[in-house]
């Protein structure tokens, strides 16, 4: 049995065993120099079982152009996995280099069901989707009512009780 093909987006050298670390720095721990704003992906199409990208999206000005890059890229069946700041946090206003910020429903573009806009015409599928908060009394308030609803959490106490990422993954959709 062959191992699957993973590449890790904006690994910054942080690439897993299993991994191809993809990152536009050259630096021990990445396989692959590439710059991910506006530039194909160095990858035959369909070639993929798993794309990971832990805290590179926010950075990247094209959502929509990435999306459609990792959707080519990926077999048939091949997933996503996405952890981004969310917009409430703290954290994703601190850094300047960040450049969009992820709600909840970010994702719902780019989901067959789901989508607002049809903005393009890759699809994929929800495998889960949900909000990593922190420790303490604040998170598990926040954790409470995000799960009666996240859109009045998001709404009305993200900044009361916020979290910290948005951690999402996508199946590739036939298009």
């Amino acid at each position: 049995m062959s191992r699957e093909r993973i590449i890790n987006l904006g690994s910054g050298g942080k690439a897993a065993p299993d991994e191809y670390g993809v990152d536009i720095i050259a630096q021990p721990g990445v396989s692959v120099v590439c710059n991910l704003e506006g530039a194909a992906l160095p990858f035959q199409s369909g070639t993929l079982d798993r794309v990971r990208s832990q805290h590179c999206l926010e950075h990247l000005g094209d959502l929509v152009g990435v999306m459609e890059e990792v959707h080519r890229v990926l077999k048939p069946g091949g997933c996503l996995d996405v952890v981004v700041p969310h917009f409430g946090a703290i954290g994703y206003w601190r850094d300047p280099t960040h450049k969009r910020p992820f709600a909840y429903g970010t994702f719902d573009y780019f989901v067959r069901g789901r989508k607002p806009v049809a903005y393009t015409p890759v699809e994929f599928e929800y495998v889960s989707q949900g909000l990593r908060f922190g420790s303490g009394l604040r998170a598990l308030i926040g954790r409470g009512i995000a799960r009666l609803s996240v859109r009045s959490w998001e709404k009305y106490y993200r900044t009361a009780f916020p979290a910290l990422e948005l951690v999402v993954t996508l199946r590739k959709l036939p298009t």
